[in-house]
């Protein structure tokens, strides 16, 4: 009775169209292809679903939405997400204030290859004075990690993580059930006191420390205990990042998860959400995916997204040459679905890397062969239990990238994220041979990204390279179609067959999807031409822009400094609402 009751009540708020058992045009309309297909699979179960408002009227929604419904309200994004029947569904469609419902799309960490093999970081930090030193270590610069959460570890004391959010059981005292967040950041922060050298008192020959051992540690956990999560947690953490990036010095963000692109990046929640991270000064480190095995188009969200840094992975065949590098087989190749973006940006190591253990973890006990004995780097220390665990994915090299942004930034706070993209990417490495839509614009070389001194002359969007055509085959359509389901798929149910088809893989995206008042007609990307920034007094010696532009988003007669999605106006994001005390 209550939510008939509160439906009735709000009709003079959120204006209710005349009922029916079917849905009208405009209100099936709202309801996106993907709910259309999880809700055939579900059957009358309720299924995971976000439902986009007008703005300021997401409270309406939440109230309106059945007793014992758990919803949660994305504040500032306009925006609820809710576990709802098909029924409810189809009431909600019906309300005007209503813009459109999507699929709560799976996230999720990505896949773990075993080896114990010990890796060298090839980035080139060799060439960068140590922090013994007085070489740089990221110290004061807060980079947030959203993943599984993260503890504290002998390579990470307490004092280490600066700032706590807890997505998934609402802790609030950090910890990982998984053990992949703590893994990543560890590549990212880890400052290596558990393989202490010789030559420092200790018993390692080999240290294992992250890239920037000094750099504050954000955990903003999203994922389960298994890694898996969904879009709605991860828009709530980069939201919650956003707001806290002050108080923490937030500069960079880490995404070592991903989720299949069912809509180009215009549509997607994720990859909108980081992009107004990116906007609001915060440097978006995104891993490519695991999905090279697919050929083209396999590019994760919101690694899709023009705006970040989206990373690929190199296998260094644990040698300190980088002669022999080589794209590993399963990072995600380009271009990116619907949009053919060129990704990923550039490609770091992410072949057997080492880092830290979490004890008990999903991990620990799920891949006991990953541990590295300690017979393997510190043949003489007395205590044998492994501080180290060894995991192979693009979810390890995006971090060290990250590592790399938050020495950036540690040495320069004045660097924007564009920037530090453009550094990273005119200073890269090239592998000879390799197709872009594999390693970007190369391999990261940290020691030239630090000596950089180029600043980016507007938005560093990675290029449209459909530029109106259609470079993707049906063929790599389908290979999605037949392959990704089932591993990124709805977990909570049964496919017995692929569904893709039922999502639309065609260029013409969104015949059935619109975002009513915030609809994107005026930024579709296909209607710009994207045009090459021009590097005046610059000579480039390890990029040929010819091949692979920078380019300049021209917003019309939309300037970034008044900024709006038409009625969907950023300036009145309310962020204090997601402070919850924290």
């Amino acid at each position: 009775m209550r939510a008939k009751y509160l439906i009735l009540g709000v009709a003079l708020l959120c204006l209710l169209v005349a009922p029916g058992t079917a849905f009208a045009a405009d209100d099936g309309d709202k309801v996106d292809a993907s709910v259309t297909t999880v809700l055939e699979a579900a059957g009358e179960s309720p299924v995971p679903v976000i439902v986009y408002t007008q703005t300021g009227e997401e409270g309406v929604v939440d109230r309106v939405t059945p007793d014992g419904v758990e919803t949660t309200v994305l504040d500032g994004f306009d925006a609820v997400a809710a576990y709802l029947t098909g029924s409810e569904i189809r009431t909600l469609a019906r309300y005007g204030c209503v813009d459109l419902i999507v699929a709560d799309n799976p996230v999720f960490g990505f896949d773990y290859v075993s080896s114990l093999d010990i890796t060298n970081l090839a980035i080139g930090l060799d060439r960068v004075a140590a922090p013994a030193a007085g070489g740089p270590t990221g110290a004061g610069v807060g980079v947030a990690v959203l993943d599984s959460g993260v503890t504290t570890t002998s390579d990470l004391g307490a004092g280490r993580i600066v700032g706590w959010k807890d997505f998934v059981n609402r802790r609030t005292t950090p910890y990982d059930d998984a053990g992949h967040g703590t893994f990543v950041t560890g590549l990212i922060a880890g400052d290596g006191t558990a393989s202490l050298p010789l030559d420092a008192g200790g018993y390692a020959e080999v240290q294992f420390r992250g890239v920037a051992p000094a750099a504050d540690v954000v955990g903003i956990k999203v994922l389960d205990e298994t890694g898996q999560g969904r879009a709605s947690a991860v828009m709530a953490g980069v939201l919650w990042a956003i707001a806290h990036k002050d108080r923490y010095n937030i500069r960079v963000l880490n995404l070592s998860i991903g989720s299949n692109p069912v809509a180009p990046a215009d549509f997607d929640p994720m990859t909108r959400v980081v992009e107004y991270a990116w906007l609001n000064g915060i440097t978006v480190v995104c891993a490519a995916g695991n999905e090279g095995e697919f050929g083209a188009g396999g590019i994760l969200s919101p690694g899709t997204s023009p705006y970040v840094i989206t990373v690929g992975a190199t296998d260094t065949r644990q040698t300190r040459t980088t002669s022999d590098d080589v794209v590993t087989y399963y990072s995600s190749v380009g271009p990116t679905l619907w949009d053919e973006y060129a990704k990923p940006d550039l490609v770091a190591p992410g072949n057997r890397l080492v880092s830290m253990r979490v004890r008990g973890s999903y991990i620990d006990v799920g891949f006991p062969q990953n541990l590295i004995s300690v017979d393997d780097y510190a043949p003489d220390d007395p205590d044998k239990d492994p501080d180290y665990l060894m995991l192979s994915g693009t979810s390890t090299s995006a971090p060290v990238c990250a590592g790399v942004a938050a020495l950036m930034i540690g040495e320069d706070d004045t660097l924007s994220p564009d920037d530090v993209k453009v550094r990273m990417m005119t200073t890269a490495d090239p592998l000879d041979g390799v197709s872009r839509f594999k390693q970007g614009a190369g391999r990261l070389d940290a020691a030239a990204a630090l000596a950089s001194t180029l600043r980016s002359p507007g938005s560093a969007l990675s290029e449209d390279v459909g530029d109106g055509t259609t470079i993707l085959s049906d063929e790599d359509y389908a290979a999605w179609e037949q392959a990704t389901w089932a591993k990124y798929g709805w977990t909570r149910y049964r496919w017995n067959k692929p569904h893709w088809n039922k999502f639309r893989w065609t260029r013409s995206y969104g015949a059935k999807s619109r975002w009513g008042s915030v609809l994107a007609n005026k930024f579709r990307w296909t209607k710009f031409r994207w045009t090459k920034f021009r590097w005046t007094s610059v000579a480039w010696s390890k990029f040929r822009w010819t091949k692979f532009r920078w380019t300049k988003f021209r917003w019309t007669e939309y300037e970034w400094a008044k900024f709006r999605w038409t009625e969907y106006e950023w300036a009145k994001f309310r962020w204090t609402i997601l402070l919850e005390g924290q």
